[in-house]
């Protein structure tokens, strides 16, 4: 296997991350916008509220769990709980409230969602859609259409779609950390590309078994973000289309 190989899983599994991050991000900005945030519309509100609720939920479950897994301390722990925040009015879905950890610790605890909420995907389609977990862990794009366009999923068990397709979005979207969540990502990312170009480094004609592994680990992570990276990349090219942002 060659260097450029060897970068090749690394670099789409980031770009994978940027992609369910900024679209992520675009399709619950717009969302909040079209629910009536600002300027009353409760119903909207609700109805937003129905939409992120289980990735609400499972994105401050994974905060938690952090916490547990790194022998922090809660304080309080919200898993759902609309409100705006005391310091510039932000709107906040949930919290946990913890002693403060210095990096690696609070980087984990901050990032953790981005890690748990696309498993949430991967699990709940693997779960809910003829598609097997090995399946969707590859998301080959033949393999997910096949599976679940084409084999007629979503007209023989309307409910079952209808049921993945609200998980989907909501786990897509509860996948986005908040800009509390991101203040070890510059740290991170900088571990990150580090690895990245140390795997680059240490790659000799005949390999070794740490550069493989890595490898390995990152093919698999590319292919489980995949399908969470696509369902973000559709709902902000939707939401667009249908505020009428993008034109094609």
């Amino acid at each position: 296997m060659n260097q450029g190989a060897t970068l090749g899983a690394p670099l789409l599994f980031a770009i994978e991350l940027a992609i369910l991050y900024a679209a992520g991000s675009y399709a619950m900005t717009h969302l909040m916008g079209m629910s009536g945030f600002g300027g009353g519309g409760v119903l909207g509100r609700v109805a937003f509220y129905f939409l992120v609720f289980p990735g609400v939920v499972l994105h401050e479950g994974a905060h938690y769990l952090a916490c547990l897994l790194t022998g922090t301390r809660v304080t309080r722990f919200a898993p759902f709980s609309p409100g705006r925040t005391s310091n510039g009015g932000r709107l906040m879905l949930g919290y946990v409230r913890h002693e403060r950890r210095v990096f690696p610790i609070g980087a984990i605890i901050g990032l953790a969602p981005i890690l748990v909420n696309p498993l949430g995907l991967v699990f709940a389609t693997a779960l809910l859609t003829p598609l097997t977990l090995q399946e969707v862990a590859g998301a080959s794009p033949e393999v997910v259409l096949e599976g679940i366009f084409a084999s007629g999923f979503l007209i023989d068990t309307p409910l079952l779609a209808a049921i993945w397709a609200y998980l989907s979005l909501s786990f897509a979207l509860g996948s986005v950390p908040s800009r509390e969540d991101l203040s070890s990502l510059p740290a991170m990312l900088l571990v990150f590309g580090s690895g990245v170009l140390l795997v680059g480094l240490l790659r000799t004609g005949t390999g070794s078994v740490l550069t493989s592994a890595i490898d390995d680990l990152s093919a698999l992570a590319a292919g489980l973000y995949a399908l969470p990276a696509t369902v973000a990349a559709v709902a902000a090219l939707s939401i667009g289309l249908a505020r009428g942002t993008i034109r094609l």
